[in-house]
């Protein structure tokens, strides 16, 4: 699903082709099964304000710290709204909060989390949303079709026009909310750092992590586990060990092709010393000596792509791999184990790690586009 307007949106009916989009958005959540339920249109940007009320004031009343992503635009929007999403932080409500603009420095930030997103007046994570995952899952999206003055003035300004839809369906929530979190966790702390840094100030959650390993080959590999050890433990994530060695084999890693089809998930300490994978075992008590859960994968095949499919089927948060895998020798570039590889096959925050404790997180972000009126602002200011 591409989460923007296509050209083939487009149509004489509406030019604007949201109608197009959503389409495209019913028959991927369908799939071939029940209409979708819950399900309304809407064109008038007053009752979006009053859609947008209601979701807040539900998300207040929810308890047990429910969380909303909201699209404001722009970050100006937000401080206009601060009064209001200094209540909803106030009674435990999580914001995720999206844009293009970063926030006032000097200003408290009341989200969870700001995205500052690359200016795109046609992807859906630029437009005006409210989207409630639990307890009452609703979605809200205004798209913005007066491009002109995208993000600009409010709702009864001249020239605003909006076109949208409202769903209680929990399959459009669900969908909604899965694209949301991985253009979420696509931004993050920029530069070097600890590893213990890194954990505080990496933003979105981390349950389970992904980090290389091998049979005792490469001491860089061992310094990885000590480090993602202490920053699950920290984070209370579990550890999943990609055993590198596991592929390196001429022979399948599982005992039996009867065990290679239904130990197709992650391993315990039992399963790997049945298949002879003792040093995995000693690697998972290590990781329970630091108070961290964990399991071990033994892939049948070389590469990241493979590494990629594994972090998806399992649902990790988090790839942790050693730097030196952002500077590949000939061998491992013809067996596929590159960066480029591994961010082509998969949204999940990549993060380089080296031996002396220090990580980088790695994504898949372009280089930012600025809006067309900031751009000319930036050059008068230049000019002057």
């Amino acid at each position: 699903m591409k989460w923007t307007i296509l050209p083939e949106d487009v149509s004489n009916r509406d030019h604007t082709g949201v109608e197009g989009f959503i389409q495209r958005l019913d028959a991927e959540v369908r799939g071939g099964g029940q209409p979708l339920e819950g399900f309304k249109f809407v064109n008038s940007g007053m009752e979006m304000l009053h859609i947008s009320r209601e979701i807040e004031r539900e998300a207040l009343r929810a308890g047990n710290n429910p969380i909303i992503y909201v699209g404001f635009q722009r970050p100006e929007k937000l401080t206009i709204e601060l009064e209001r999403y200094q209540r909803l932080n106030n009674a435990g409500v999580r914001t995720v909060a999206f844009g293009h603009g970063s926030p006032n420095p000097d200003e408290k930030l009341i989200t969870e989390q700001w995205i500052d997103l690359s200016y795109d007046v046609s992807k859906f994570e630029n437009q005006w949303y409210l989207v409630m995952p639990r307890p009452n899952p609703i979605v809200f999206v205004g798209w913005e079709t007066s491009t002109e003055m995208f993000g600009e003035g409010g709702v009864s300004t001249p020239g605003k026009e909006f076109r949208g839809f409202v769903s209680t369906d929990e399959r459009v929530v669900d969908h909604v909310v899965a694209h949301l979190e991985r253009v979420r966790r696509q931004h993050g702390p920029a530069g070097e750092m600890s590893f213990e840094r890194l954990s505080d100030e990496i933003p979105f959650p981390v349950n389970k992590v992904l980090v290389l390993s091998d049979d005792g080959q490469r001491p860089e590999l061992a310094s990885l586990r000590e480090n993602i050890a202490e920053f699950a433990a920290k984070k209370s994530a579990s550890v999943l060990l990609y055993d590198l060695s596991a592929a390196s084999y001429l022979v399948s890693p599982y005992p039996s092709e009867v065990y290679e089809r239904d130990w197709d998930r992650a391993l315990g300490k039992k399963e790997l010393n049945m298949a002879g994978r003792a040093y995995l075992a000693r690697q998972l008590d290590d990781l329970d000596s630091n108070g961290v859960r964990g399991g071990a994968i033994l892939p049948t095949g070389h590469g990241f792509r493979q590494l990629a499919e594994w972090a998806e089927q399992e649902k990790a948060d988090l790839i942790v791999i050693p730097e030196s895998a952002a500077r590949p020798g000939l061998i491992d570039r013809i067996k596929g184990y590159t960066l480029k590889i591994l961010q082509n096959h998969t949204d999940i925050p990549v993060v380089l790690g080296s031996a002396d404790g220090t990580a980088q997180l790695c994504t898949v972000r372009g280089v930012s586009k600025v809006a067309p009126r900031m751009q000319e602002t930036a050059i008068r200011d230049s000019r002057s």
